[in-house]
C-alpha cells in the first residue's frame, strides 16, 4: 500500500502541476471575457500573450515556495492562505513585468478580476486534490517510541497538524522494547524520538524494515549531517563523506554581496515607514525609539542588535533576561502591532549592512541564554558557524513557542543545506509568517497530552512505559 501511494503521489503531483497552470491562465482569460466579452480588443489581449512565459514561470516558483505541491498533512485553511499569498504575488510580478516590457495596454482591472477567479478555481481544485489524496493515503496508525516528555511533545504536534492522516495508537518508552515488537503489527508507521539510545534506534531501524513499517526519525546532529553526505570510494572500499556544518568561502562571499545590495535597497524603500514608526513610539511611550540588546552571532562574536522598542522602558530591570509571554503586560500598544507584523525588526537592516547579521540565518540569541543552551544542547555551538539572521528556517517553519531543540534542528538543517535559492525561499516564506499570529506571540501554556486527547474524545489507557490511545 505504501509503494502504491507513492506511485499515485508522483502521478498526482504531475496532474496537479499541469492543472494549476491551466487554471491560472483560465483565470486570466475569464477575466478578459468578464471585462470585454468573448472578443477582447487585440491591443489589450496581446500583452497577456507576451507575458505567458513570465506568468507561468512565476506561478511555478511561487507555488513551489509556498508548499502548494506538497499539500499532504496540511490543513485546508493553510492551503487557501498559501494560495492567496501566491496569487497576490503573482499579480504583483505580472504588473511589474508590464512596465519592464512597456506593455501599458494590459488593463489593471484584469489583475483584480483574475485574482478572484483564480482563487475560486484553485481553491475548489485543491479541495478535491486534498480529499482524494487523503482517501488514497488513509488514516495511518502510528506508534511513537521515546521517553515520556519527548514522546508526548511529538504526539501533541502530530495530533494538531496531521489529524485525518495519522492516528496515534501507542506511545511506548524504549525500555519496553518487547511491547514495541508485540504491537508493531498493529500500526503502519513508527516515529522515533531523538532521545532514543543509538543502539535501540538501530534495532528499531532493522525491525521496522523487517516488518515493512514506514519509519520517521527525529534527527540529531549526526542524522542531519548524514542526509547531506556523499558516497566516495577508496579503491574498492565505499565510504561516506561527511562535511563540517559551515559555509564555504564562496558561499560566504555570495551571501555577503546579497546582504549588502538588498539591505541598501530595503533601507531606502522602508525609510519613510521607519520614520513614521519612530514618531508613533516616541509619542505613545516614554523611552528611546531604538532598543539595543547584546546578542551572539558567528564564531560567538557579540554585537548590539537594533530593534524598534516594543516594551515599556527598562522592561527587564526588575526581572532580568526573560522570554516574552502571551499578552505580556510589558509590551506597549504600538509594540503589539510592531511584533505582530515583524516591523520592529526593520532597524536590523542596518545590522545586515554593517555585517553583524545576514538576512537569513539562525536568530541571534542573548549571551545569557546562549550559555544555558550550550550546556543543555551540545550541538548548539554549531549554529554559530554562520552569521545570525533577521529570519531563518526556524522562524518560517517554527513558532515563537517552538522548543529550543526543535529550532536548533532547523538551524542546523539550514546550515548543512545552504544555497542562495534557499535564502530567497526563506525570505518569501517570511512574508507568510508575518500573518501568522503564533509565529510572533509570546510563550503560552500548552495543554498536557492527556488533557488534549480527552478534549478530542479519545480514550487513554496508560501503564508503566506504555500508553494506548483509542478513538
Amino acid at each position: 500500500m505504501h509503494t502504491h501511494f507513492h506511485k499515485f503521489l508522483k502521478l498526482s503531483k504531475f496532474i496537479v502541476f499541469i492543472t494549476d497552470l491551466l487554471l491560472i491562465h483560465t483565470g486570466f482569460i475569464l477575466a478578459y471575457i468578464i471585462k470585454f466579452g468573448t472578443n477582447p480588443p487585440i491591443a489589450n489581449f496581446e500583452p497577456y500573450c507576451k507575458l505567458i512565459p513570465v506568468i507561468t514561470l512565476s506561478a511555478i516558483i511561487l507555488f513551489h515556495v509556498y508548499g502548494l505541491y506538497t499539500i499532504s498533512r496540511k490543513s485546508y485553511g493553510d492551503i487557501v492562505f498559501s494560495l492567496i499569498l501566491s496569487l497576490l504575488l503573482l499579480q504583483v510580478i505580472t504588473v511589474a513585468s508590464t512596465f519592464f516590457i512597456r506593455q501599458f495596454a494590459f488593463p489593471r482591472s484584469i489583475f483584480f478580476i483574475a485574482f478572484g477567479v483564480q482563487l475560486v478555481l484553485l481553491s475548489l481544485w485543491r479541495y478535491l486534490v486534498q480529499n482524494v489524496r487523503k482517501y488514497v493515503h488513509g488514516e495511518k496508525k502510528v506508534m511513537i517510541v521515546g521517553e515520556k516528555e519527548a514522546a508526548e511533545k511529538l504526539a501533541k504536534k502530530l495530533i494538531s497538524s496531521s489529524r485525518g492522516w495519522f492516528d496515534i495508537k501507542y506511545i511506548i518508552t524504549p525500555q519496553k522494547y518487547d511491547e514495541i515488537i508485540n504491537h508493531i503489527n498493529e500500526v503502519d508507521a513508527i516515529y522515533i524520538c531523538s532521545d532514543v539510545d543509538e543502539n535501540l534506534k538501530t534495532r528499531l531501524f532493522y525491525d521496522s524494515m523487517k516488518f515493512k513499517k514506514h519509519l520517521f526519525i527525529v534527527p540529531n546532529l549526526r542524522d542531519i549531517l548524514l542526509v547531506k553526505s556523499q558516497f566516495v570510494q577508496f579503491d574498492d572500499v565505499p565510504a561516506i563523506s561527511v562535511n563540517y556544518p559551515s559555509l564555504t568561502n564562496e558561499d560566504k562571499l555570495i551571501k555577503r554581496l546579497f546582504d549588502v545590495i538588498f539591505s541598501l535597497i530595503g533601507i531606502l524603500v522602508t525609510l519613510p515607514l521607519m520614520l513614521i514608526i519612530a514618531i508613533l513610539i516616541k509619542i505613545t511611550s516614554p523611552g528611546p525609539v531604538i532598543y539595543k540588546q547584546l546578542r551572539v552571532t558567528e564564531k560567538g562574536k557579540k554585537f548590539n542588535v537594533y530593534k524598534f522598542r516594543t516594551m515599556v522602558k527598562d522592561a527587564e530591570k526588575m526581572t532580568g533576561p526573560v522570554l516574552a509571554t502571551e499578552d505580556d503586560p510589558r509590551i506597549t500598544k504600538v509594540g503589539k502591532i510592531l511584533r505582530a507584523t515583524r516591523l520592529d525588526e526593520l532597524p536590523q537592516l542596518f545590522n545586515v549592512l554593517k555585517g553583524d547579521m545576514s538576512f537569513v540565518g539562525p536568530r541571534p540569541e542573548r549571551p545569557y541564554f546562549v550559555e544555558q543552551f550550550e550546556k543543555q544542547y551540545p550541538s548548539y555551538k554549531y549554529r554559530h558557524n554562520v552569521k545570525a539572521g533577521i529570519t531563518g528556517l526556524a522562524q518560517v517553519f517554527g513558532k515563537y513557542t517552538t522548543d529550543v531543540d526543535d529550532k536548533l534542528r532547523l538551524d542546523l538543517i539550514y546550515i548543512t543545506n545552504y544555497s542562495l535559492w534557499l535564502d530567497i525561499k526563506i525570505i518569501l516564506l517570511t512574508l507568510k509568517t508575518i500573518f501568522i499570529k503564533e509565529a510572533s506571540s509570546g510563550v503560552k501554556r500548552e495543554m498536557e497530552l492527556e488533557e488534549l486527547l480527552k478534549s478530542l474524545n479519545y480514550n487513554v489507557y496508560s501503564e508503566l512505559g506504555i500508553t494506548k490511545i483509542d478513538k
